[in-house]
C-alpha cells in the first residue's frame, strides 16, 4: 500500500525520475513480472505498474530493512497516526538523521 501511495504521489507531483526501494522482495518480483498479477494484491501491482509507466524513469530494488530505517520509521509513525500525512520540501524531523546519512555516503 505504501509503495502504491508514494508511486501515486510521485506522478501526481512530476517527480521522475524516482528510486523505489523497499524490504518486501515479493513485491519486487511482482511489479517486474511480465506476466499478469493473479495474487489477491493484482490490483495493486496493477496500480503501481500504471504509475510507474507514467514517470520518464524509475528504479526499483529490493533493500533490507536495515537499509532503510527511514522508510521503517515513517511506517511506525503511519501506525499511530489517524491522519494521512505528507511532506514537501523538507524532511520529516522523524527522519532527518537517516536520509543525512544515506545522501552522504
Amino acid at each position: 500500500m505504501a509503495c502504491r501511495a508514494a508511486c501515486s504521489l510521485a506522478v501526481q507531483y512530476h517527480l521522475s525520475p524516482i528510486m523505489v526501494e523497499t524490504d518486501c522482495q515479493s513485491l519486487v518480483y511482482a511489479i517486474e513480472s511480465e506476466g499478469e498479477e493473479t495474487s489477491s494484491l493484482g490490483r495493486i501491482i496493477e496500480d503501481i505498474n500504471f504509475s510507474l509507466g507514467m514517470l520518464v524513469g524509475y528504479s526499483l530494488r529490493h533493500v533490507y530493512r536495515e537499509a532503510n530505517m527511514a522508510a521503517h520509521n515513517l511506517a511506525k509513525l503511519a501506525l499511530h497516526s489517524s491522519f494521512n500525512l505528507s511532506w514537501s520540501g523538507l524532511v520529516p524531523p522523524v527522519i532527518r538523521s537517516f536520509v543525512v546519512s544515506h545522501c552522504t555516503l
